[in-house]
């Protein structure tokens, strides 16, 4: 049997690194790109930008080959090129449907960051589309695929009856907000700090603990005006109205009958994608523990709050009930360590969309896509209806 041929990629939203008024994450950037290049199974081959000129521009920036990497200005012109087997949405929440439209119709395979869309009117709308024309499709969902979650799900395995979890998530914005991504701001836009931290640190713990049967939830917007920085000098710009929540309480009951309790809030003062000023602190950021038929395990992070971006500040901690002793787990060594921390759990899921089948097993290997990914759509519509 040959070696498969790669996936011919086109990326929207790699935008070139350049100062102004530029917005949102560039997420493609730390996250996409560095697996891409690296990769054995696919190949990058287009970006599409706001304008073909800016799609050059970020060819350019990034050191890629302009003969084999193509720049596009629309959704229609990337989706009409014969030789892109995959795109792959990495924009601002509300545009996805813009970008993928043209390509589902053309029968391209579809990756798109989550949220799939701004609601979930729009984001099923978009599931029933990649339905229709039969294309294969993933969410950027990668939370599962992390380390920690992966020996966590070994350790439950063995034979732990998981009774309860408790999860404090402690994230960056409340009463600042970069300018870059202000529009995180606007619950109608769909991509915030809710939504976004949410569904991703939701997915890492019902991908051990199992699905939500049942649940109870409140939203709480403390900050209702917020102070926009510039995410550079972190100097205040001007004050914004706010509509999303900062703050998130979550009970449930489990599929397998464990209770979450879960509570995500909002730091004061510290806006995302801004830098920080330089600090120490021994309060955590993620405080999760999962209590059991056989003792407790406990992962805490200082310095980041989400399993979505496995950095190596989170620690593992299980405790048996049988001696009481407190004792350090070793997750192993990453198989993705040569590429940034972003980009690692995006390698995980790049890597199972690949792969159809386990070559050992025989058996599919499983992704997040749009069907699954709509579920949680549905439970934050629920959400901010109650």
């Amino acid at each position: 049997m040959g070696v498969p041929a790669k996936v011919r990629v086109g990326l929207v939203g790699l935008n070139a690194p350049y100062s102004g008024n530029a917005t949102g994450t560039n997420w493609a950037a730390s996250a996409h790109l560095p697996y891409l290049l690296s990769s054995s199974k696919y190949e990058l081959v287009a970006l599409q930008n706001s304008s073909a000129e800016r799609a050059a521009l970020a060819i350019k920036a990034y050191g890629l080959d302009p003969e084999k990497v193509r720049a596009y200005g629309t959704p229609e012109e990337l989706a009409s090129d014969q030789n892109v087997d995959l795109v792959v949405s990495s924009i601002r929440v509300d545009r996805h449907a813009g970008s993928l439209i043209p390509a589902i119709k053309a029968g391209k395979d579809i990756y798109v960051e989550w949220p799939i869309e701004s609601n979930y009117t729009k984001a099923k709308e978009l599931t029933d589309l990649v339905k229709l024309h039969g294309v294969r499709n993933v969410v950027g969902l990668q939370d599962g695929f992390t380390p920690i979650a992966t020996k966590i799900k070994e350790l439950i395995d063995a034979g732990e009856k998981v009774e309860s979890s408790t999860f404090v998530g402690k994230i960056r914005g409340g009463a600042v907000m970069a300018s870059n991504v202000d529009y995180f701001l606007e619950k109608e836009v769909g991509g915030n700090a809710f939504t976004i931290s949410f569904g991703h640190s939701m997915e890492y713990i019902t991908r051990v603990l199992g699905e939500v049967s049942t649940f109870h939830s409140h939203l709480v917007i403390q900050y209702p005006e917020v102070n926009i920085v510039d995410p550079v000098t972190n100097e205040a710009i001007e004050v914004r109205k706010n509509d999303v929540p900062t703050q998130v309480i979550f009970d449930a009951i489990l599929k397998d009958g464990a209770v979450l309790t879960y509570k995500l809030h909002t730091a004061a003062n510290t806006s995302p994608f801004a830098k920080p000023p330089v600090q120490k602190t021994r309060m955590p950021s993620l405080d999760w523990r999962i209590f059991g038929s056989k003792g407790e395990i406990r992962v805490t992070g200082y310095t980041k709050w989400s399993l979505n971006v496995p950095d190596e500040d989170f620690m593992l901690e299980i405790c048996k009930v049988d001696d009481g002793e407190v004792r350090t787990v070793d997750v192993g060594r990453d198989e993705f360590e040569h590429l940034p921390v972003p980009a690692r759990n995006i390698a995980r899921l790049y890597e199972a969309f690949a792969s159809c089948r386990n070559e050992v097993e025989g058996e599919r290997v499983w992704y997040p896509d749009f069907e699954y990914a709509l579920k949680k759509h549905e439970v934050i519509e629920e959400m901010y209806a109650k």
